[in-house]
């Protein structure tokens, strides 16, 4: 796969290795910003277009010359290539209408409060994915020798975003990704007018070369479609390499980043390009950084323009007098989130440490809207428990809450922080129905890990900008939030402890049965689609067990990346 598939199939537990963090120029001044750390431009072949040239899509003005980094042997390089959107603004939409289903991918070019929608050819759609072969990146030496050459999937949505023209819009509304997992209905993508998006140009090879030419081109069919000039598809620019580890030292940092992954919640960040390739989970992976929980101290942008007493009432103890904010134990249909349970799929087999056979699988419960799923704890005392509420909006606006359960710390290895309780149930049963195994998942930090259906009423495009971040807490936290956007699941891996265990269970065939609200403690619009099952097929012997997975919807979701449509 060349473009991002945002569901991993560990998107609970990411590692993060130094090829990543070079990739992103974490060792260079300036932070996770562009892997190449020059000012980026086009080359000088190439005519930069300003506001007043003709409106549509073009390469952003980039430098000639660009940085890479080495490390350990390899190189880590990237042009920082950008496509600007001037005087118009471009959405695509990729929608099927279920798992086995084309994808459909639309253009619709916004000027002037106008809506013009063209349908892509279906030769250069890529899935979810993007624009099929779209995107052309080689390296070379500079007298011409060819060392990487790449094809990928062209998205217009990169994970990192900046203006080109004063007149646009003051901050970007489209999705920072491409991609979705096997279950995704809908995504949209987009370059926002007067903004440029960064492309996937991220090249990872062994060489000892200190200069190089990097050249990025856009493929004629593609960019016929998006309307690009014929003379301005490509970008060449020099590069030249610098050795970090002279300056900062690489070892600690790989020792640090190599260590233990953390489980933490999800946002865009996910869906940067450069960290993704560089980790090798390029494919069905999930927009999401789990490097490490969350404490709630990120600044975010409030778009649901909460007032300063939006949590003032409520009839918890700790809220206070109350406040803006009525308890409502009978919220309206509008104010509430419609819960779904997706089909297991990765489903594999494992021996776990204890020498146990155990049947692995992703579990994904996703929101179809129309308010999101929002909810919030409050400590107890000084225990380790919390009082969990659920917080209802209308129209982007709190307008009520009401207690919903307990919330626990929960201390182990790539957890230790706060879990709703009671979320989903995952049961391994016969084909009648008959309960044979839990899972041993019991709690959950919510967040918003994959897209499913972007195109839900109350849909958030960009979660990480609502100010209703999640907030798993550490162990000294007193209040935390939990949150599930319209239009966005969560998917948990399972495995070890957490995955079935099949010491007692003979061979045959099973369901997976999901479970999402379980015991009807969140309020939501309806229970009929709670739950969901998917037919699992065991043999082997102990300490060898197979697992057979028929597909579901004429899709097999056990192969390795998401195919080409």
């Amino acid at each position: 796969m060349t473009a991002l598939s945002l569901t991993r199939p560990t998107s609970r537990l990411l590692t993060m290795g130094v090829a990543a963090v070079l990739a992103l120029g974490l060792l260079g001044e300036g932070g996770a910003t562009n892997t190449a750390s020059a000012a980026t431009t086009e080359s000088a072949t190439t005519t930069a277009p300003t506001s007043a040239t003709k409106p549509g899509l073009r390469f952003a003005p980039a430098a000639s010359t660009v940085q890479a980094y080495t490390y350990d042997g390899f190189v880590y390089l990237d042009s920082a290539v950008w496509l600007a959107a001037y005087g118009e603004t471009h959405e695509f939409w990729a929608k099927r209408k279920k798992a086995s289903a084309p994808v459909s991918l639309t253009r619709t070019v916004i000027r002037d409060g106008r809506r013009t929608t063209t349908k892509a050819p279906a030769a250069i759609v890529d899935g979810l994915n993007g624009f099929k072969n779209g995107l052309t990146v080689q390296v070379a030496t500079t007298k011409g020798k060819v060392l990487a050459k790449d094809t990928r999937s062209l998205c217009p949505s990169g994970a990192d975003r900046q203006r080109v023209e004063p007149n646009g819009r003051t901050e970007p509304v489209y999705p920072e990704f491409c991609g979705g997992s096997w279950f995704t209905r809908s995504s949209v993508s987009g370059i926002e007018q007067g903004w440029a998006s960064k492309l996937d140009t991220f090249f990872e090879l062994e060489t000892k070369q200190k200069n190089l030419v990097m050249t990025v081109s856009i493929s004629d069919p593609v960019a016929n479609f998006l309307g690009l000039p014929a003379k301005g598809r490509t970008v060449t620019q020099q590069v030249e390499v610098v050795d970090e580890c002279e300056i900062f030292d690489c070892g600690e940092i790989a020792e640090e980043l190599l260590g233990t992954p953390a489980e933490g919640f999800s946002s865009a960040q996910d869906g940067d390009a450069a960290s993704a390739r560089a980790e090798s989970l390029r494919a069905q992976s999930g927009h999401a950084g789990h490097g490490g929980s969350s404490t709630g101290s990120e600044h975010r942008t409030n778009l649901f323009t909460l007032g300063d007493a939006a949590h003032a009432g409520g009839d918890h103890p700790a809220l206070g007098q109350r406040g803006s904010t009525p308890s409502n134990r009978k919220p309206a249909k509008d104010t509430l989130p419609d819960l779904v349970s997706a089909p297991a799929w990765q489903i594999g087999t494992e021996v776990d440490e204890a020498g146990t056979d155990r049947l692995t699988f992703n579990a994904n419960e996703w929101n179809a809207g129309p308010a999101p799923l929002v909810v919030e704890g409050y400590r107890r005392g000084a225990g380790e428990l919390m009082d969990a509420y659920q917080f209802f909006y209308k129209n982007g606006k709190e307008v009520g809450s009401t207690k919903t359960g307990t919330m626990e710390y929960h201390q182990a290895p790539e957890h230790n922080h706060w879990h709703f309780l009671d979320f989903a149930s995952y049961e391994l049963v016969t084909t009648k129905g008959k309960p044979v195994t839990p899972s041993g998942k019991q709690s959950w930090c919510l967040a918003p890990t994959d897209p499913v259906d972007l195109a839900v009423p109350g849909a958030v495009w960009r979660p990480e900008a609502t100010g209703l971040d999640s907030t798993c807490g550490d162990r000294s936290a007193i209040w935390l939030r939990e949150v599930l956007p319209a239009g966005w699941g969560d998917t948990y891996n399972q495995t070890q402890t957490q995955a079935f265990d099949l010491t007692k269970v003979k061979n045959g065939t099973y369901r997976i049965k999901i479970t999402v609200n379980p015991n009807g403690a969140l309020h939501e619009r309806t229970r009929s689609n709670n739950v969901s099952y998917r037919t699992v097929v065991l043999g082997g012997k102990a300490g060898k067990r197979t697992v057979t997975v028929p597909p579901y919807e004429g899709v097999d979701t056990e192969v390795e990346v998401v195919p080409e449509r």
